[in-house]
């Protein structure tokens, strides 16, 4: 077998791998941030225990490669993968409903350096997920490092239904940087849940009286300003250093504290937002229709000769973007409509065999009446059939 086709092989298994293990969870999350130091993972911590403590099945993935620090604020550096009976190794073990993995378990010492490029980057986080048993869970939260680069971006192709969760602090700098990490979602294609504001203001334990340090509502302002939610605030605690120190992150270390109660409001607001993402996308207010195109503006009929797609994201009926994007000549259509986060494809006179799979990869099929169509018409006749 030709080297080329051997590694091309082991791609192909470990992407099916990816995708099986995928389908054993129903809400992926990935908590992101346009900057360091703005408390993103303990964030996803507490986020990922609060839910559990809820009686959520879940798993904590941290794809910080170069600063792992989910074992440290779990108080689990001593923990090891397990070992399956069918040889497979499972995530390590937190409690009877969180599970987490994360690089520094899986290196020599604690203070062991990882001085990896891309390419090896995005394997290690594609070992993550597929040859990692995670089991059936409810949310995997994915603690992914500051900016948007190959770990975010990884994540983002290698999970599309993922949503993203945007942790801010009120300071401008930071808000300026959330901007990015909002268009870098619209560009890979990633539904963004919502926005946090952490570090929103400062509890005297003295007075009680709350004192704002890096001002405050910058983020709430933000979120209107750009249509996303906004899923709650976060004050600043001393006792979240503490316990994120210690190991004992502050939702279960001091459950009556404000700061757990927000962190309470905040975990509420994301069961809810998940719930209300999935229920917009049976509805058909949020849609991403994929259109095949010989041109821009004129639909391709030919199955044999889909290479352009024109991707409409539409919500409440309104088009929001249009992309027109190559489909790669080795690629699958099933696998390049999931990558892009499908949810429709129109189609004129579709083989039974095709419109058969693509509904059981839950891909809905429009039928286009006639081969010689604008796309843009095709997508507005639709759309105004649903309002009628």
């Amino acid at each position: 077998m030709p080297i080329g086709r051997e590694k091309s092989v082991i791609l192909d298994q470990q992407d099916k791998k990816v995708r099986e293990q995928l389908s054993k969870i129903k809400h992926k999350i990935m908590v992101m941030s346009g900057k360091g130091g703005v408390g993103k993972s303990t964030i996803a911590v507490n986020i990922a225990v609060g839910l559990s403590l809820q009686d959520f099945m879940v798993g904590l993935l941290d794809v910080d490669l170069h600063g792992p620090s989910v074992p440290k604020m779990l108080g689990a550096r001593d923990l090891k993968l397990t070992r399956r009976p069918d040889g497979r190794l499972g995530a390590i073990k937190y409690s009877p409903n969180l599970k987490f993995l994360s690089i520094e378990p899986l290196l020599p010492s604690e203070d062991s350096a990882i001085i990896w490029r891309g390419p090896i980057k995005i394997s290690a986080i594609k070992q993550f997920i597929g040859d990692i048993d995670w089991g059936e869970l409810d949310y995997l939260i994915i603690d992914a490092p500051p900016g948007t680069g190959d770990e975010p971006l990884t994540v983002a192709k290698t999970i599309p239904d993922a949503y993203a969760l945007i942790v801010t602090t009120p300071q401008e700098v930071s808000l300026i940087d959330v901007k990015k990490s909002i268009r870098f979602c619209q560009k890979v294609k990633m539904r963004i849940l919502g926005l946090v504001e952490n570090m929103s203001e400062f509890i005297c334990p003295h007075c009680g009286k709350p004192l704002d340090l890096f001002k405050r509502g910058g983020g709430q302002k933000l979120a209107e300003e750009m249509g996303i939610r906004f899923l709650g605030k976060i004050p600043v605690d001393p006792r979240i250093v503490d316990t994120g120190d210690r190991g004992k992150p502050i939702v279960g270390a001091y459950p009556e504290s404000v700061t757990a109660q927000a962190f309470e409001d905040l975990i509420r607001n994301i069961v809810s937002a998940t719930e209300e993402m999935v229920r917009e996308v049976l509805e058909e207010k949020f849609m991403r229709i994929a259109c095949p195109v010989s041109t821009p503006q004129k639909f391709e009929p030919n199955i044999e000769k889909m290479e352009l797609f024109a991707l409409y994201d539409i919500e409440n009926s309104k088009i929001l973007v249009k992309d027109v994007v190559k489909k790669p000549d080795d690629q699958d259509l099933i696998d390049f409509l999931k990558e892009q986060v499908a949810t429709h494809i129109v189609l004129h006179n579709p083989p039974k065999e095709l419109a058969d799979k693509l509904s059981a990869n839950q891909i809905r099929v429009l039928i286009a009446e006639t081969p010689e169509a604008n796309p843009d018409n095709l997508i507005q006749e639709y759309l105004q059939s649903k309002v009628q």
